[in-house]
């Protein structure tokens, strides 16, 4: 028998029969294996939810990131360009002078 089959199972076993035991009781599905893979699925769908949440809460976050970074980069742009004008006048004014 393969380890890591053997706790993967063991941990199917712990985190979806034991939380969802009275519900299996009192369920009509056939078999063990039948009730054990309906849990399963629905922890694993609980899981996914879970992780979505996540993802979109970072996704919200990465854009409020990309629109400060935006704003950062006008502003330097702005900046140099002003800088480079500046430049430009201290040259006309040296070439009058």
């Amino acid at each position: 028998m393969d380890l890591g089959h053997k706790n993967a199972f063991d941990l199917l076993l712990k985190e979806a029969w034991n939380s969802e035991q009275a519900a299996m009781g009192n369920s009509t599905l056939p078999t063990v294996c039948d009730k054990l893979n309906i849990m399963a699925a629905v922890h694993n769908r609980k899981l996914i939810a879970a992780l979505v949440r996540e993802i979109n809460q970072r996704d919200s976050m990465n854009d409020k990131f990309e629109e400060r970074l935006l704003s950062i980069e006008n502003r330097l742009n702005h900046l140099s360009l002003k800088g480079i004008g500046a430049e430009e006048d201290n040259k006309k004014e040296s070439a009058v002078t």
